[in-house]
């Protein structure tokens, strides 16, 4: 296939004004995240349907075109199970592709597993066998092979022709409005932004700790959060989520007590004093400033029996509608939920089950249900 790699800024701008004159594109982007804590973005695939363009992000400064592209929305852009590239392009570009379809969501109203990759479909639908060989390559290393270039340009040149089949199939069946709406939140996910002072909520296990060890946890996790942002530093890689918890368990008043909770060398001698500061901090915080002991959701009275009535509830409208229960419903939404009823967590908004196009099918049944499980 011919692609074409784009270095300059002119380029950029002359083929973002090309792609701006057709109804829908095609993108995807390859980035690099090992030990990184944001992702680094080494190529970026784009195909109107004529000009299939490599656009090299390391040789570029002027991004506006690509910007103005992105957010047209006269433009529909399909990607495929991209919610990492969403934010990518969030994170890079400060914007959001929109309007926005997943072909991947496409292929699950369409009955395939929720999770079904680009090259499964590409050889069904189109007959191609795709080579991945190159997924796991360092994107970020120049000059780029051919076979890399090779590999980049076939992600989005057969998902235009892949977009028409299962858009016909997603209509047919009636669900392509609600493939659009699964789109904008999948987006809409990669936007939102954990809060330092909230990152203890997600630290396994802070159900187990009392009131002043929480308080010393959240000290740490907000601490250790900013400075894998600052830094650009996967958060382990800052210090390991299990030492955290030991730190905030054990409130330890010495370097040694460090090593013996089993902390790295590294971490000591970078962090250690640091961290016996923040246990320091939370021994002398009084009572009433420290955080409410978290309750596991799992041991909530009810929990169970409430899972499994709209785990059969989910089982029941899927079948009826003749795709994947898990894209109807996972386990962190029918959790988020139940946190949601039981108020167990600061109220956000209402829970994915019963909002959208799931609120469609599951909110009056799923009002049901939780009629019978009142909260403590």
């Amino acid at each position: 296939m011919n692609y074409q790699l784009i270095t300059s800024d002119a380029q950029l701008q002359s083929i973002c004004n090309r792609a701006k004159q057709h109804a829908r594109i095609a993108l995807d982007t390859e980035f690099v995240r090992t030990r990184t804590y944001y992702p680094h973005l080494g190529l970026i695939q784009l195909f109107d349907g004529e000009q299939l363009s490599l656009i090299d992000p390391l040789s570029i400064s002027q991004w506006q075109p690509l910007r103005e592209l992105l957010t047209d929305p006269d433009v529909l852009k399909f990607i495929h199970a991209g919610s990492e590239d969403l934010e990518v392009f969030w994170n890079s570009f400060q914007c959001m592709p929109a309007p926005i379809i997943d072909t991947q969501v496409l292929a699950a109203f369409a009955g395939h597993p929720l999770s079904c990759g680009f090259a499964t479909l590409v050889a069904e639908y189109l007959s191609v066998e795709l080579d991945k060989s190159e997924s796991r390559t360092d994107w970020l290393a120049r000059p780029l092979s051919e076979k890399q270039c090779e590999y980049a340009a076939a992600d989005v040149y057969y998902l235009l022709p892949l977009a028409d089949i299962l858009m016909a199939k997603t209509e047919q069946l009636g669900y392509f409005g609600a493939a659009k709406d699964e789109s904008a939140l999948i987006a809409q996910r990669r936007k939102e932004v954990l809060m330092p002072e909230c990152a203890y909520k997600d630290i396994s296990n802070a159900w187990q700790l009392r009131p002043r060890q929480l308080a010393c946890l959240k000290k740490l996790a907000a601490w250790r959060l900013n400075q894998a942002r600052e830094r650009d530093l996967a958060v382990n890689f800052v210090i390991r989520e299990e030492n955290l918890w030991q730190v905030a368990r054990y409130m330890p008043t010495s370097l040694g007590e460090l090593d013996a909770l089993g902390l790295s060398g590294q971490e000591i001698r970078c962090h250690g004093r640091r961290l016996l500061a923040m246990a320091a901090e939370s021994r002398d915080l009084p009572e009433e400033e420290c955080p409410a002991q978290i309750m596991n959701l799992i041991d909530y009275p009810g929990y169970r029996k409430a899972f499994k009535e709209i785990k059969s509830l989910i089982t029941q409208v899927s079948e009826s509608h003749s795709f994947n229960a898990e894209l109807l419903a996972s386990r962190r939404q029918i959790n988020q939920l139940l946190c949601w009823h039981w108020k167990l967590k600061s109220p956000e908004q209402q829970p994915e089950l019963i909002r959208g196009w799931r609120g469609k099918w599951l909110a009056e049944p799923i009002a049901e249900i939780l009629e019978n499980y009142s909260a403590l």
